[in-house]
């Protein structure tokens, strides 16, 4: 029992000096800097998001943001790492951290959109420029970490690299089957497609027979 009470006061001690330090000003400034992260719910993607809001009781036409895709990629990813053989291997949690930082840098430079070909020209040269700005920005014990990731996202040359670059446009295709208007003449043709997103799939049997599977019920449905 006398341990047990010797126990309880070291942890409130060891919690108050927590809190003192962290109600310090500079260690306050350094955590709020992770309301920098927040940033990406403000980012616009190109793909629609039509929702009832249930608490104004409004209806909103508005267009994704880029931490509602991330969102929904960590959910595809998990369907994906939990269902299919071929992704048994993998580290998930891996998978996990470069799903959420993979397009961080958009805080800086925002979304270009895979339709946007003279832009997307320059968008890789464009983000490496901004990660250090954006980095910095970010609190000391997550710059690193942001950093470490997106370099291993952009060269895509690890199995998790290849397996998120897949989920993240496999995860656009999946959300516009919501909005067939987004396809067709607008701009998500047929071909335009195949030759946008087909190659982050060719690696992987399993997410080849999605897309063609994907492919067949947009042509069937008449998205095109």
């Amino acid at each position: 029992m006398g341990k047990d009470i010797s126990r309880i006061e070291a942890n409130k001690n060891q919690f108050s000096s927590s809190v003192k330090e962290l109600l310090s000003n500079e260690a306050l400034t350094e955590f709020l800097k992770i309301l920098e992260t927040y940033k990406l719910k403000q980012v616009a993607r190109n793909c629609s998001n039509f929702y009832h809001d249930s608490k104004e009781w409004i209806d909103y036409q508005r267009k994704e943001t880029t931490a509602e895709h991330v969102y929904s990629s960590l959910k595809l990813a998990d369907y994906f790492l939990y269902s299919e053989e071929e992704f048994s291997t993998l580290d998930r949690l891996k998978i996990y951290s470069l799903l959420m930082y993979h397009d961080d840098v958009e805080i800086e430079t925002e979304d270009t959109c895979i339709s946007q070909v003279e832009k997307r020209k320059s968008k890789n040269i464009e983000e490496l420029h901004a990660v250090p700005i954006l980095a910095a920005k970010y609190p000391k014990v997550i710059w690193k970490i942001f950093s470490d990731y997106d370099a291993e996202y952009r060269n895509n040359s690890t199995p998790e690299a290849k397996f998120v670059h897949a989920i993240d446009k496999l995860d656009a295709l999946v959300h516009e089957l919501q909005y067939p208007q987004d396809w067709g003449p607008k701009w998500f043709t047929q071909d335009n497609v195949i030759k946008w997103f087909q190659p982050s799939f060719e690696y992987s049997p399993t997410f080849m027979a999605y897309f063609r599977t994907i492919l067949n019920f947009l042509e069937k449905n008449n998205y095109f």
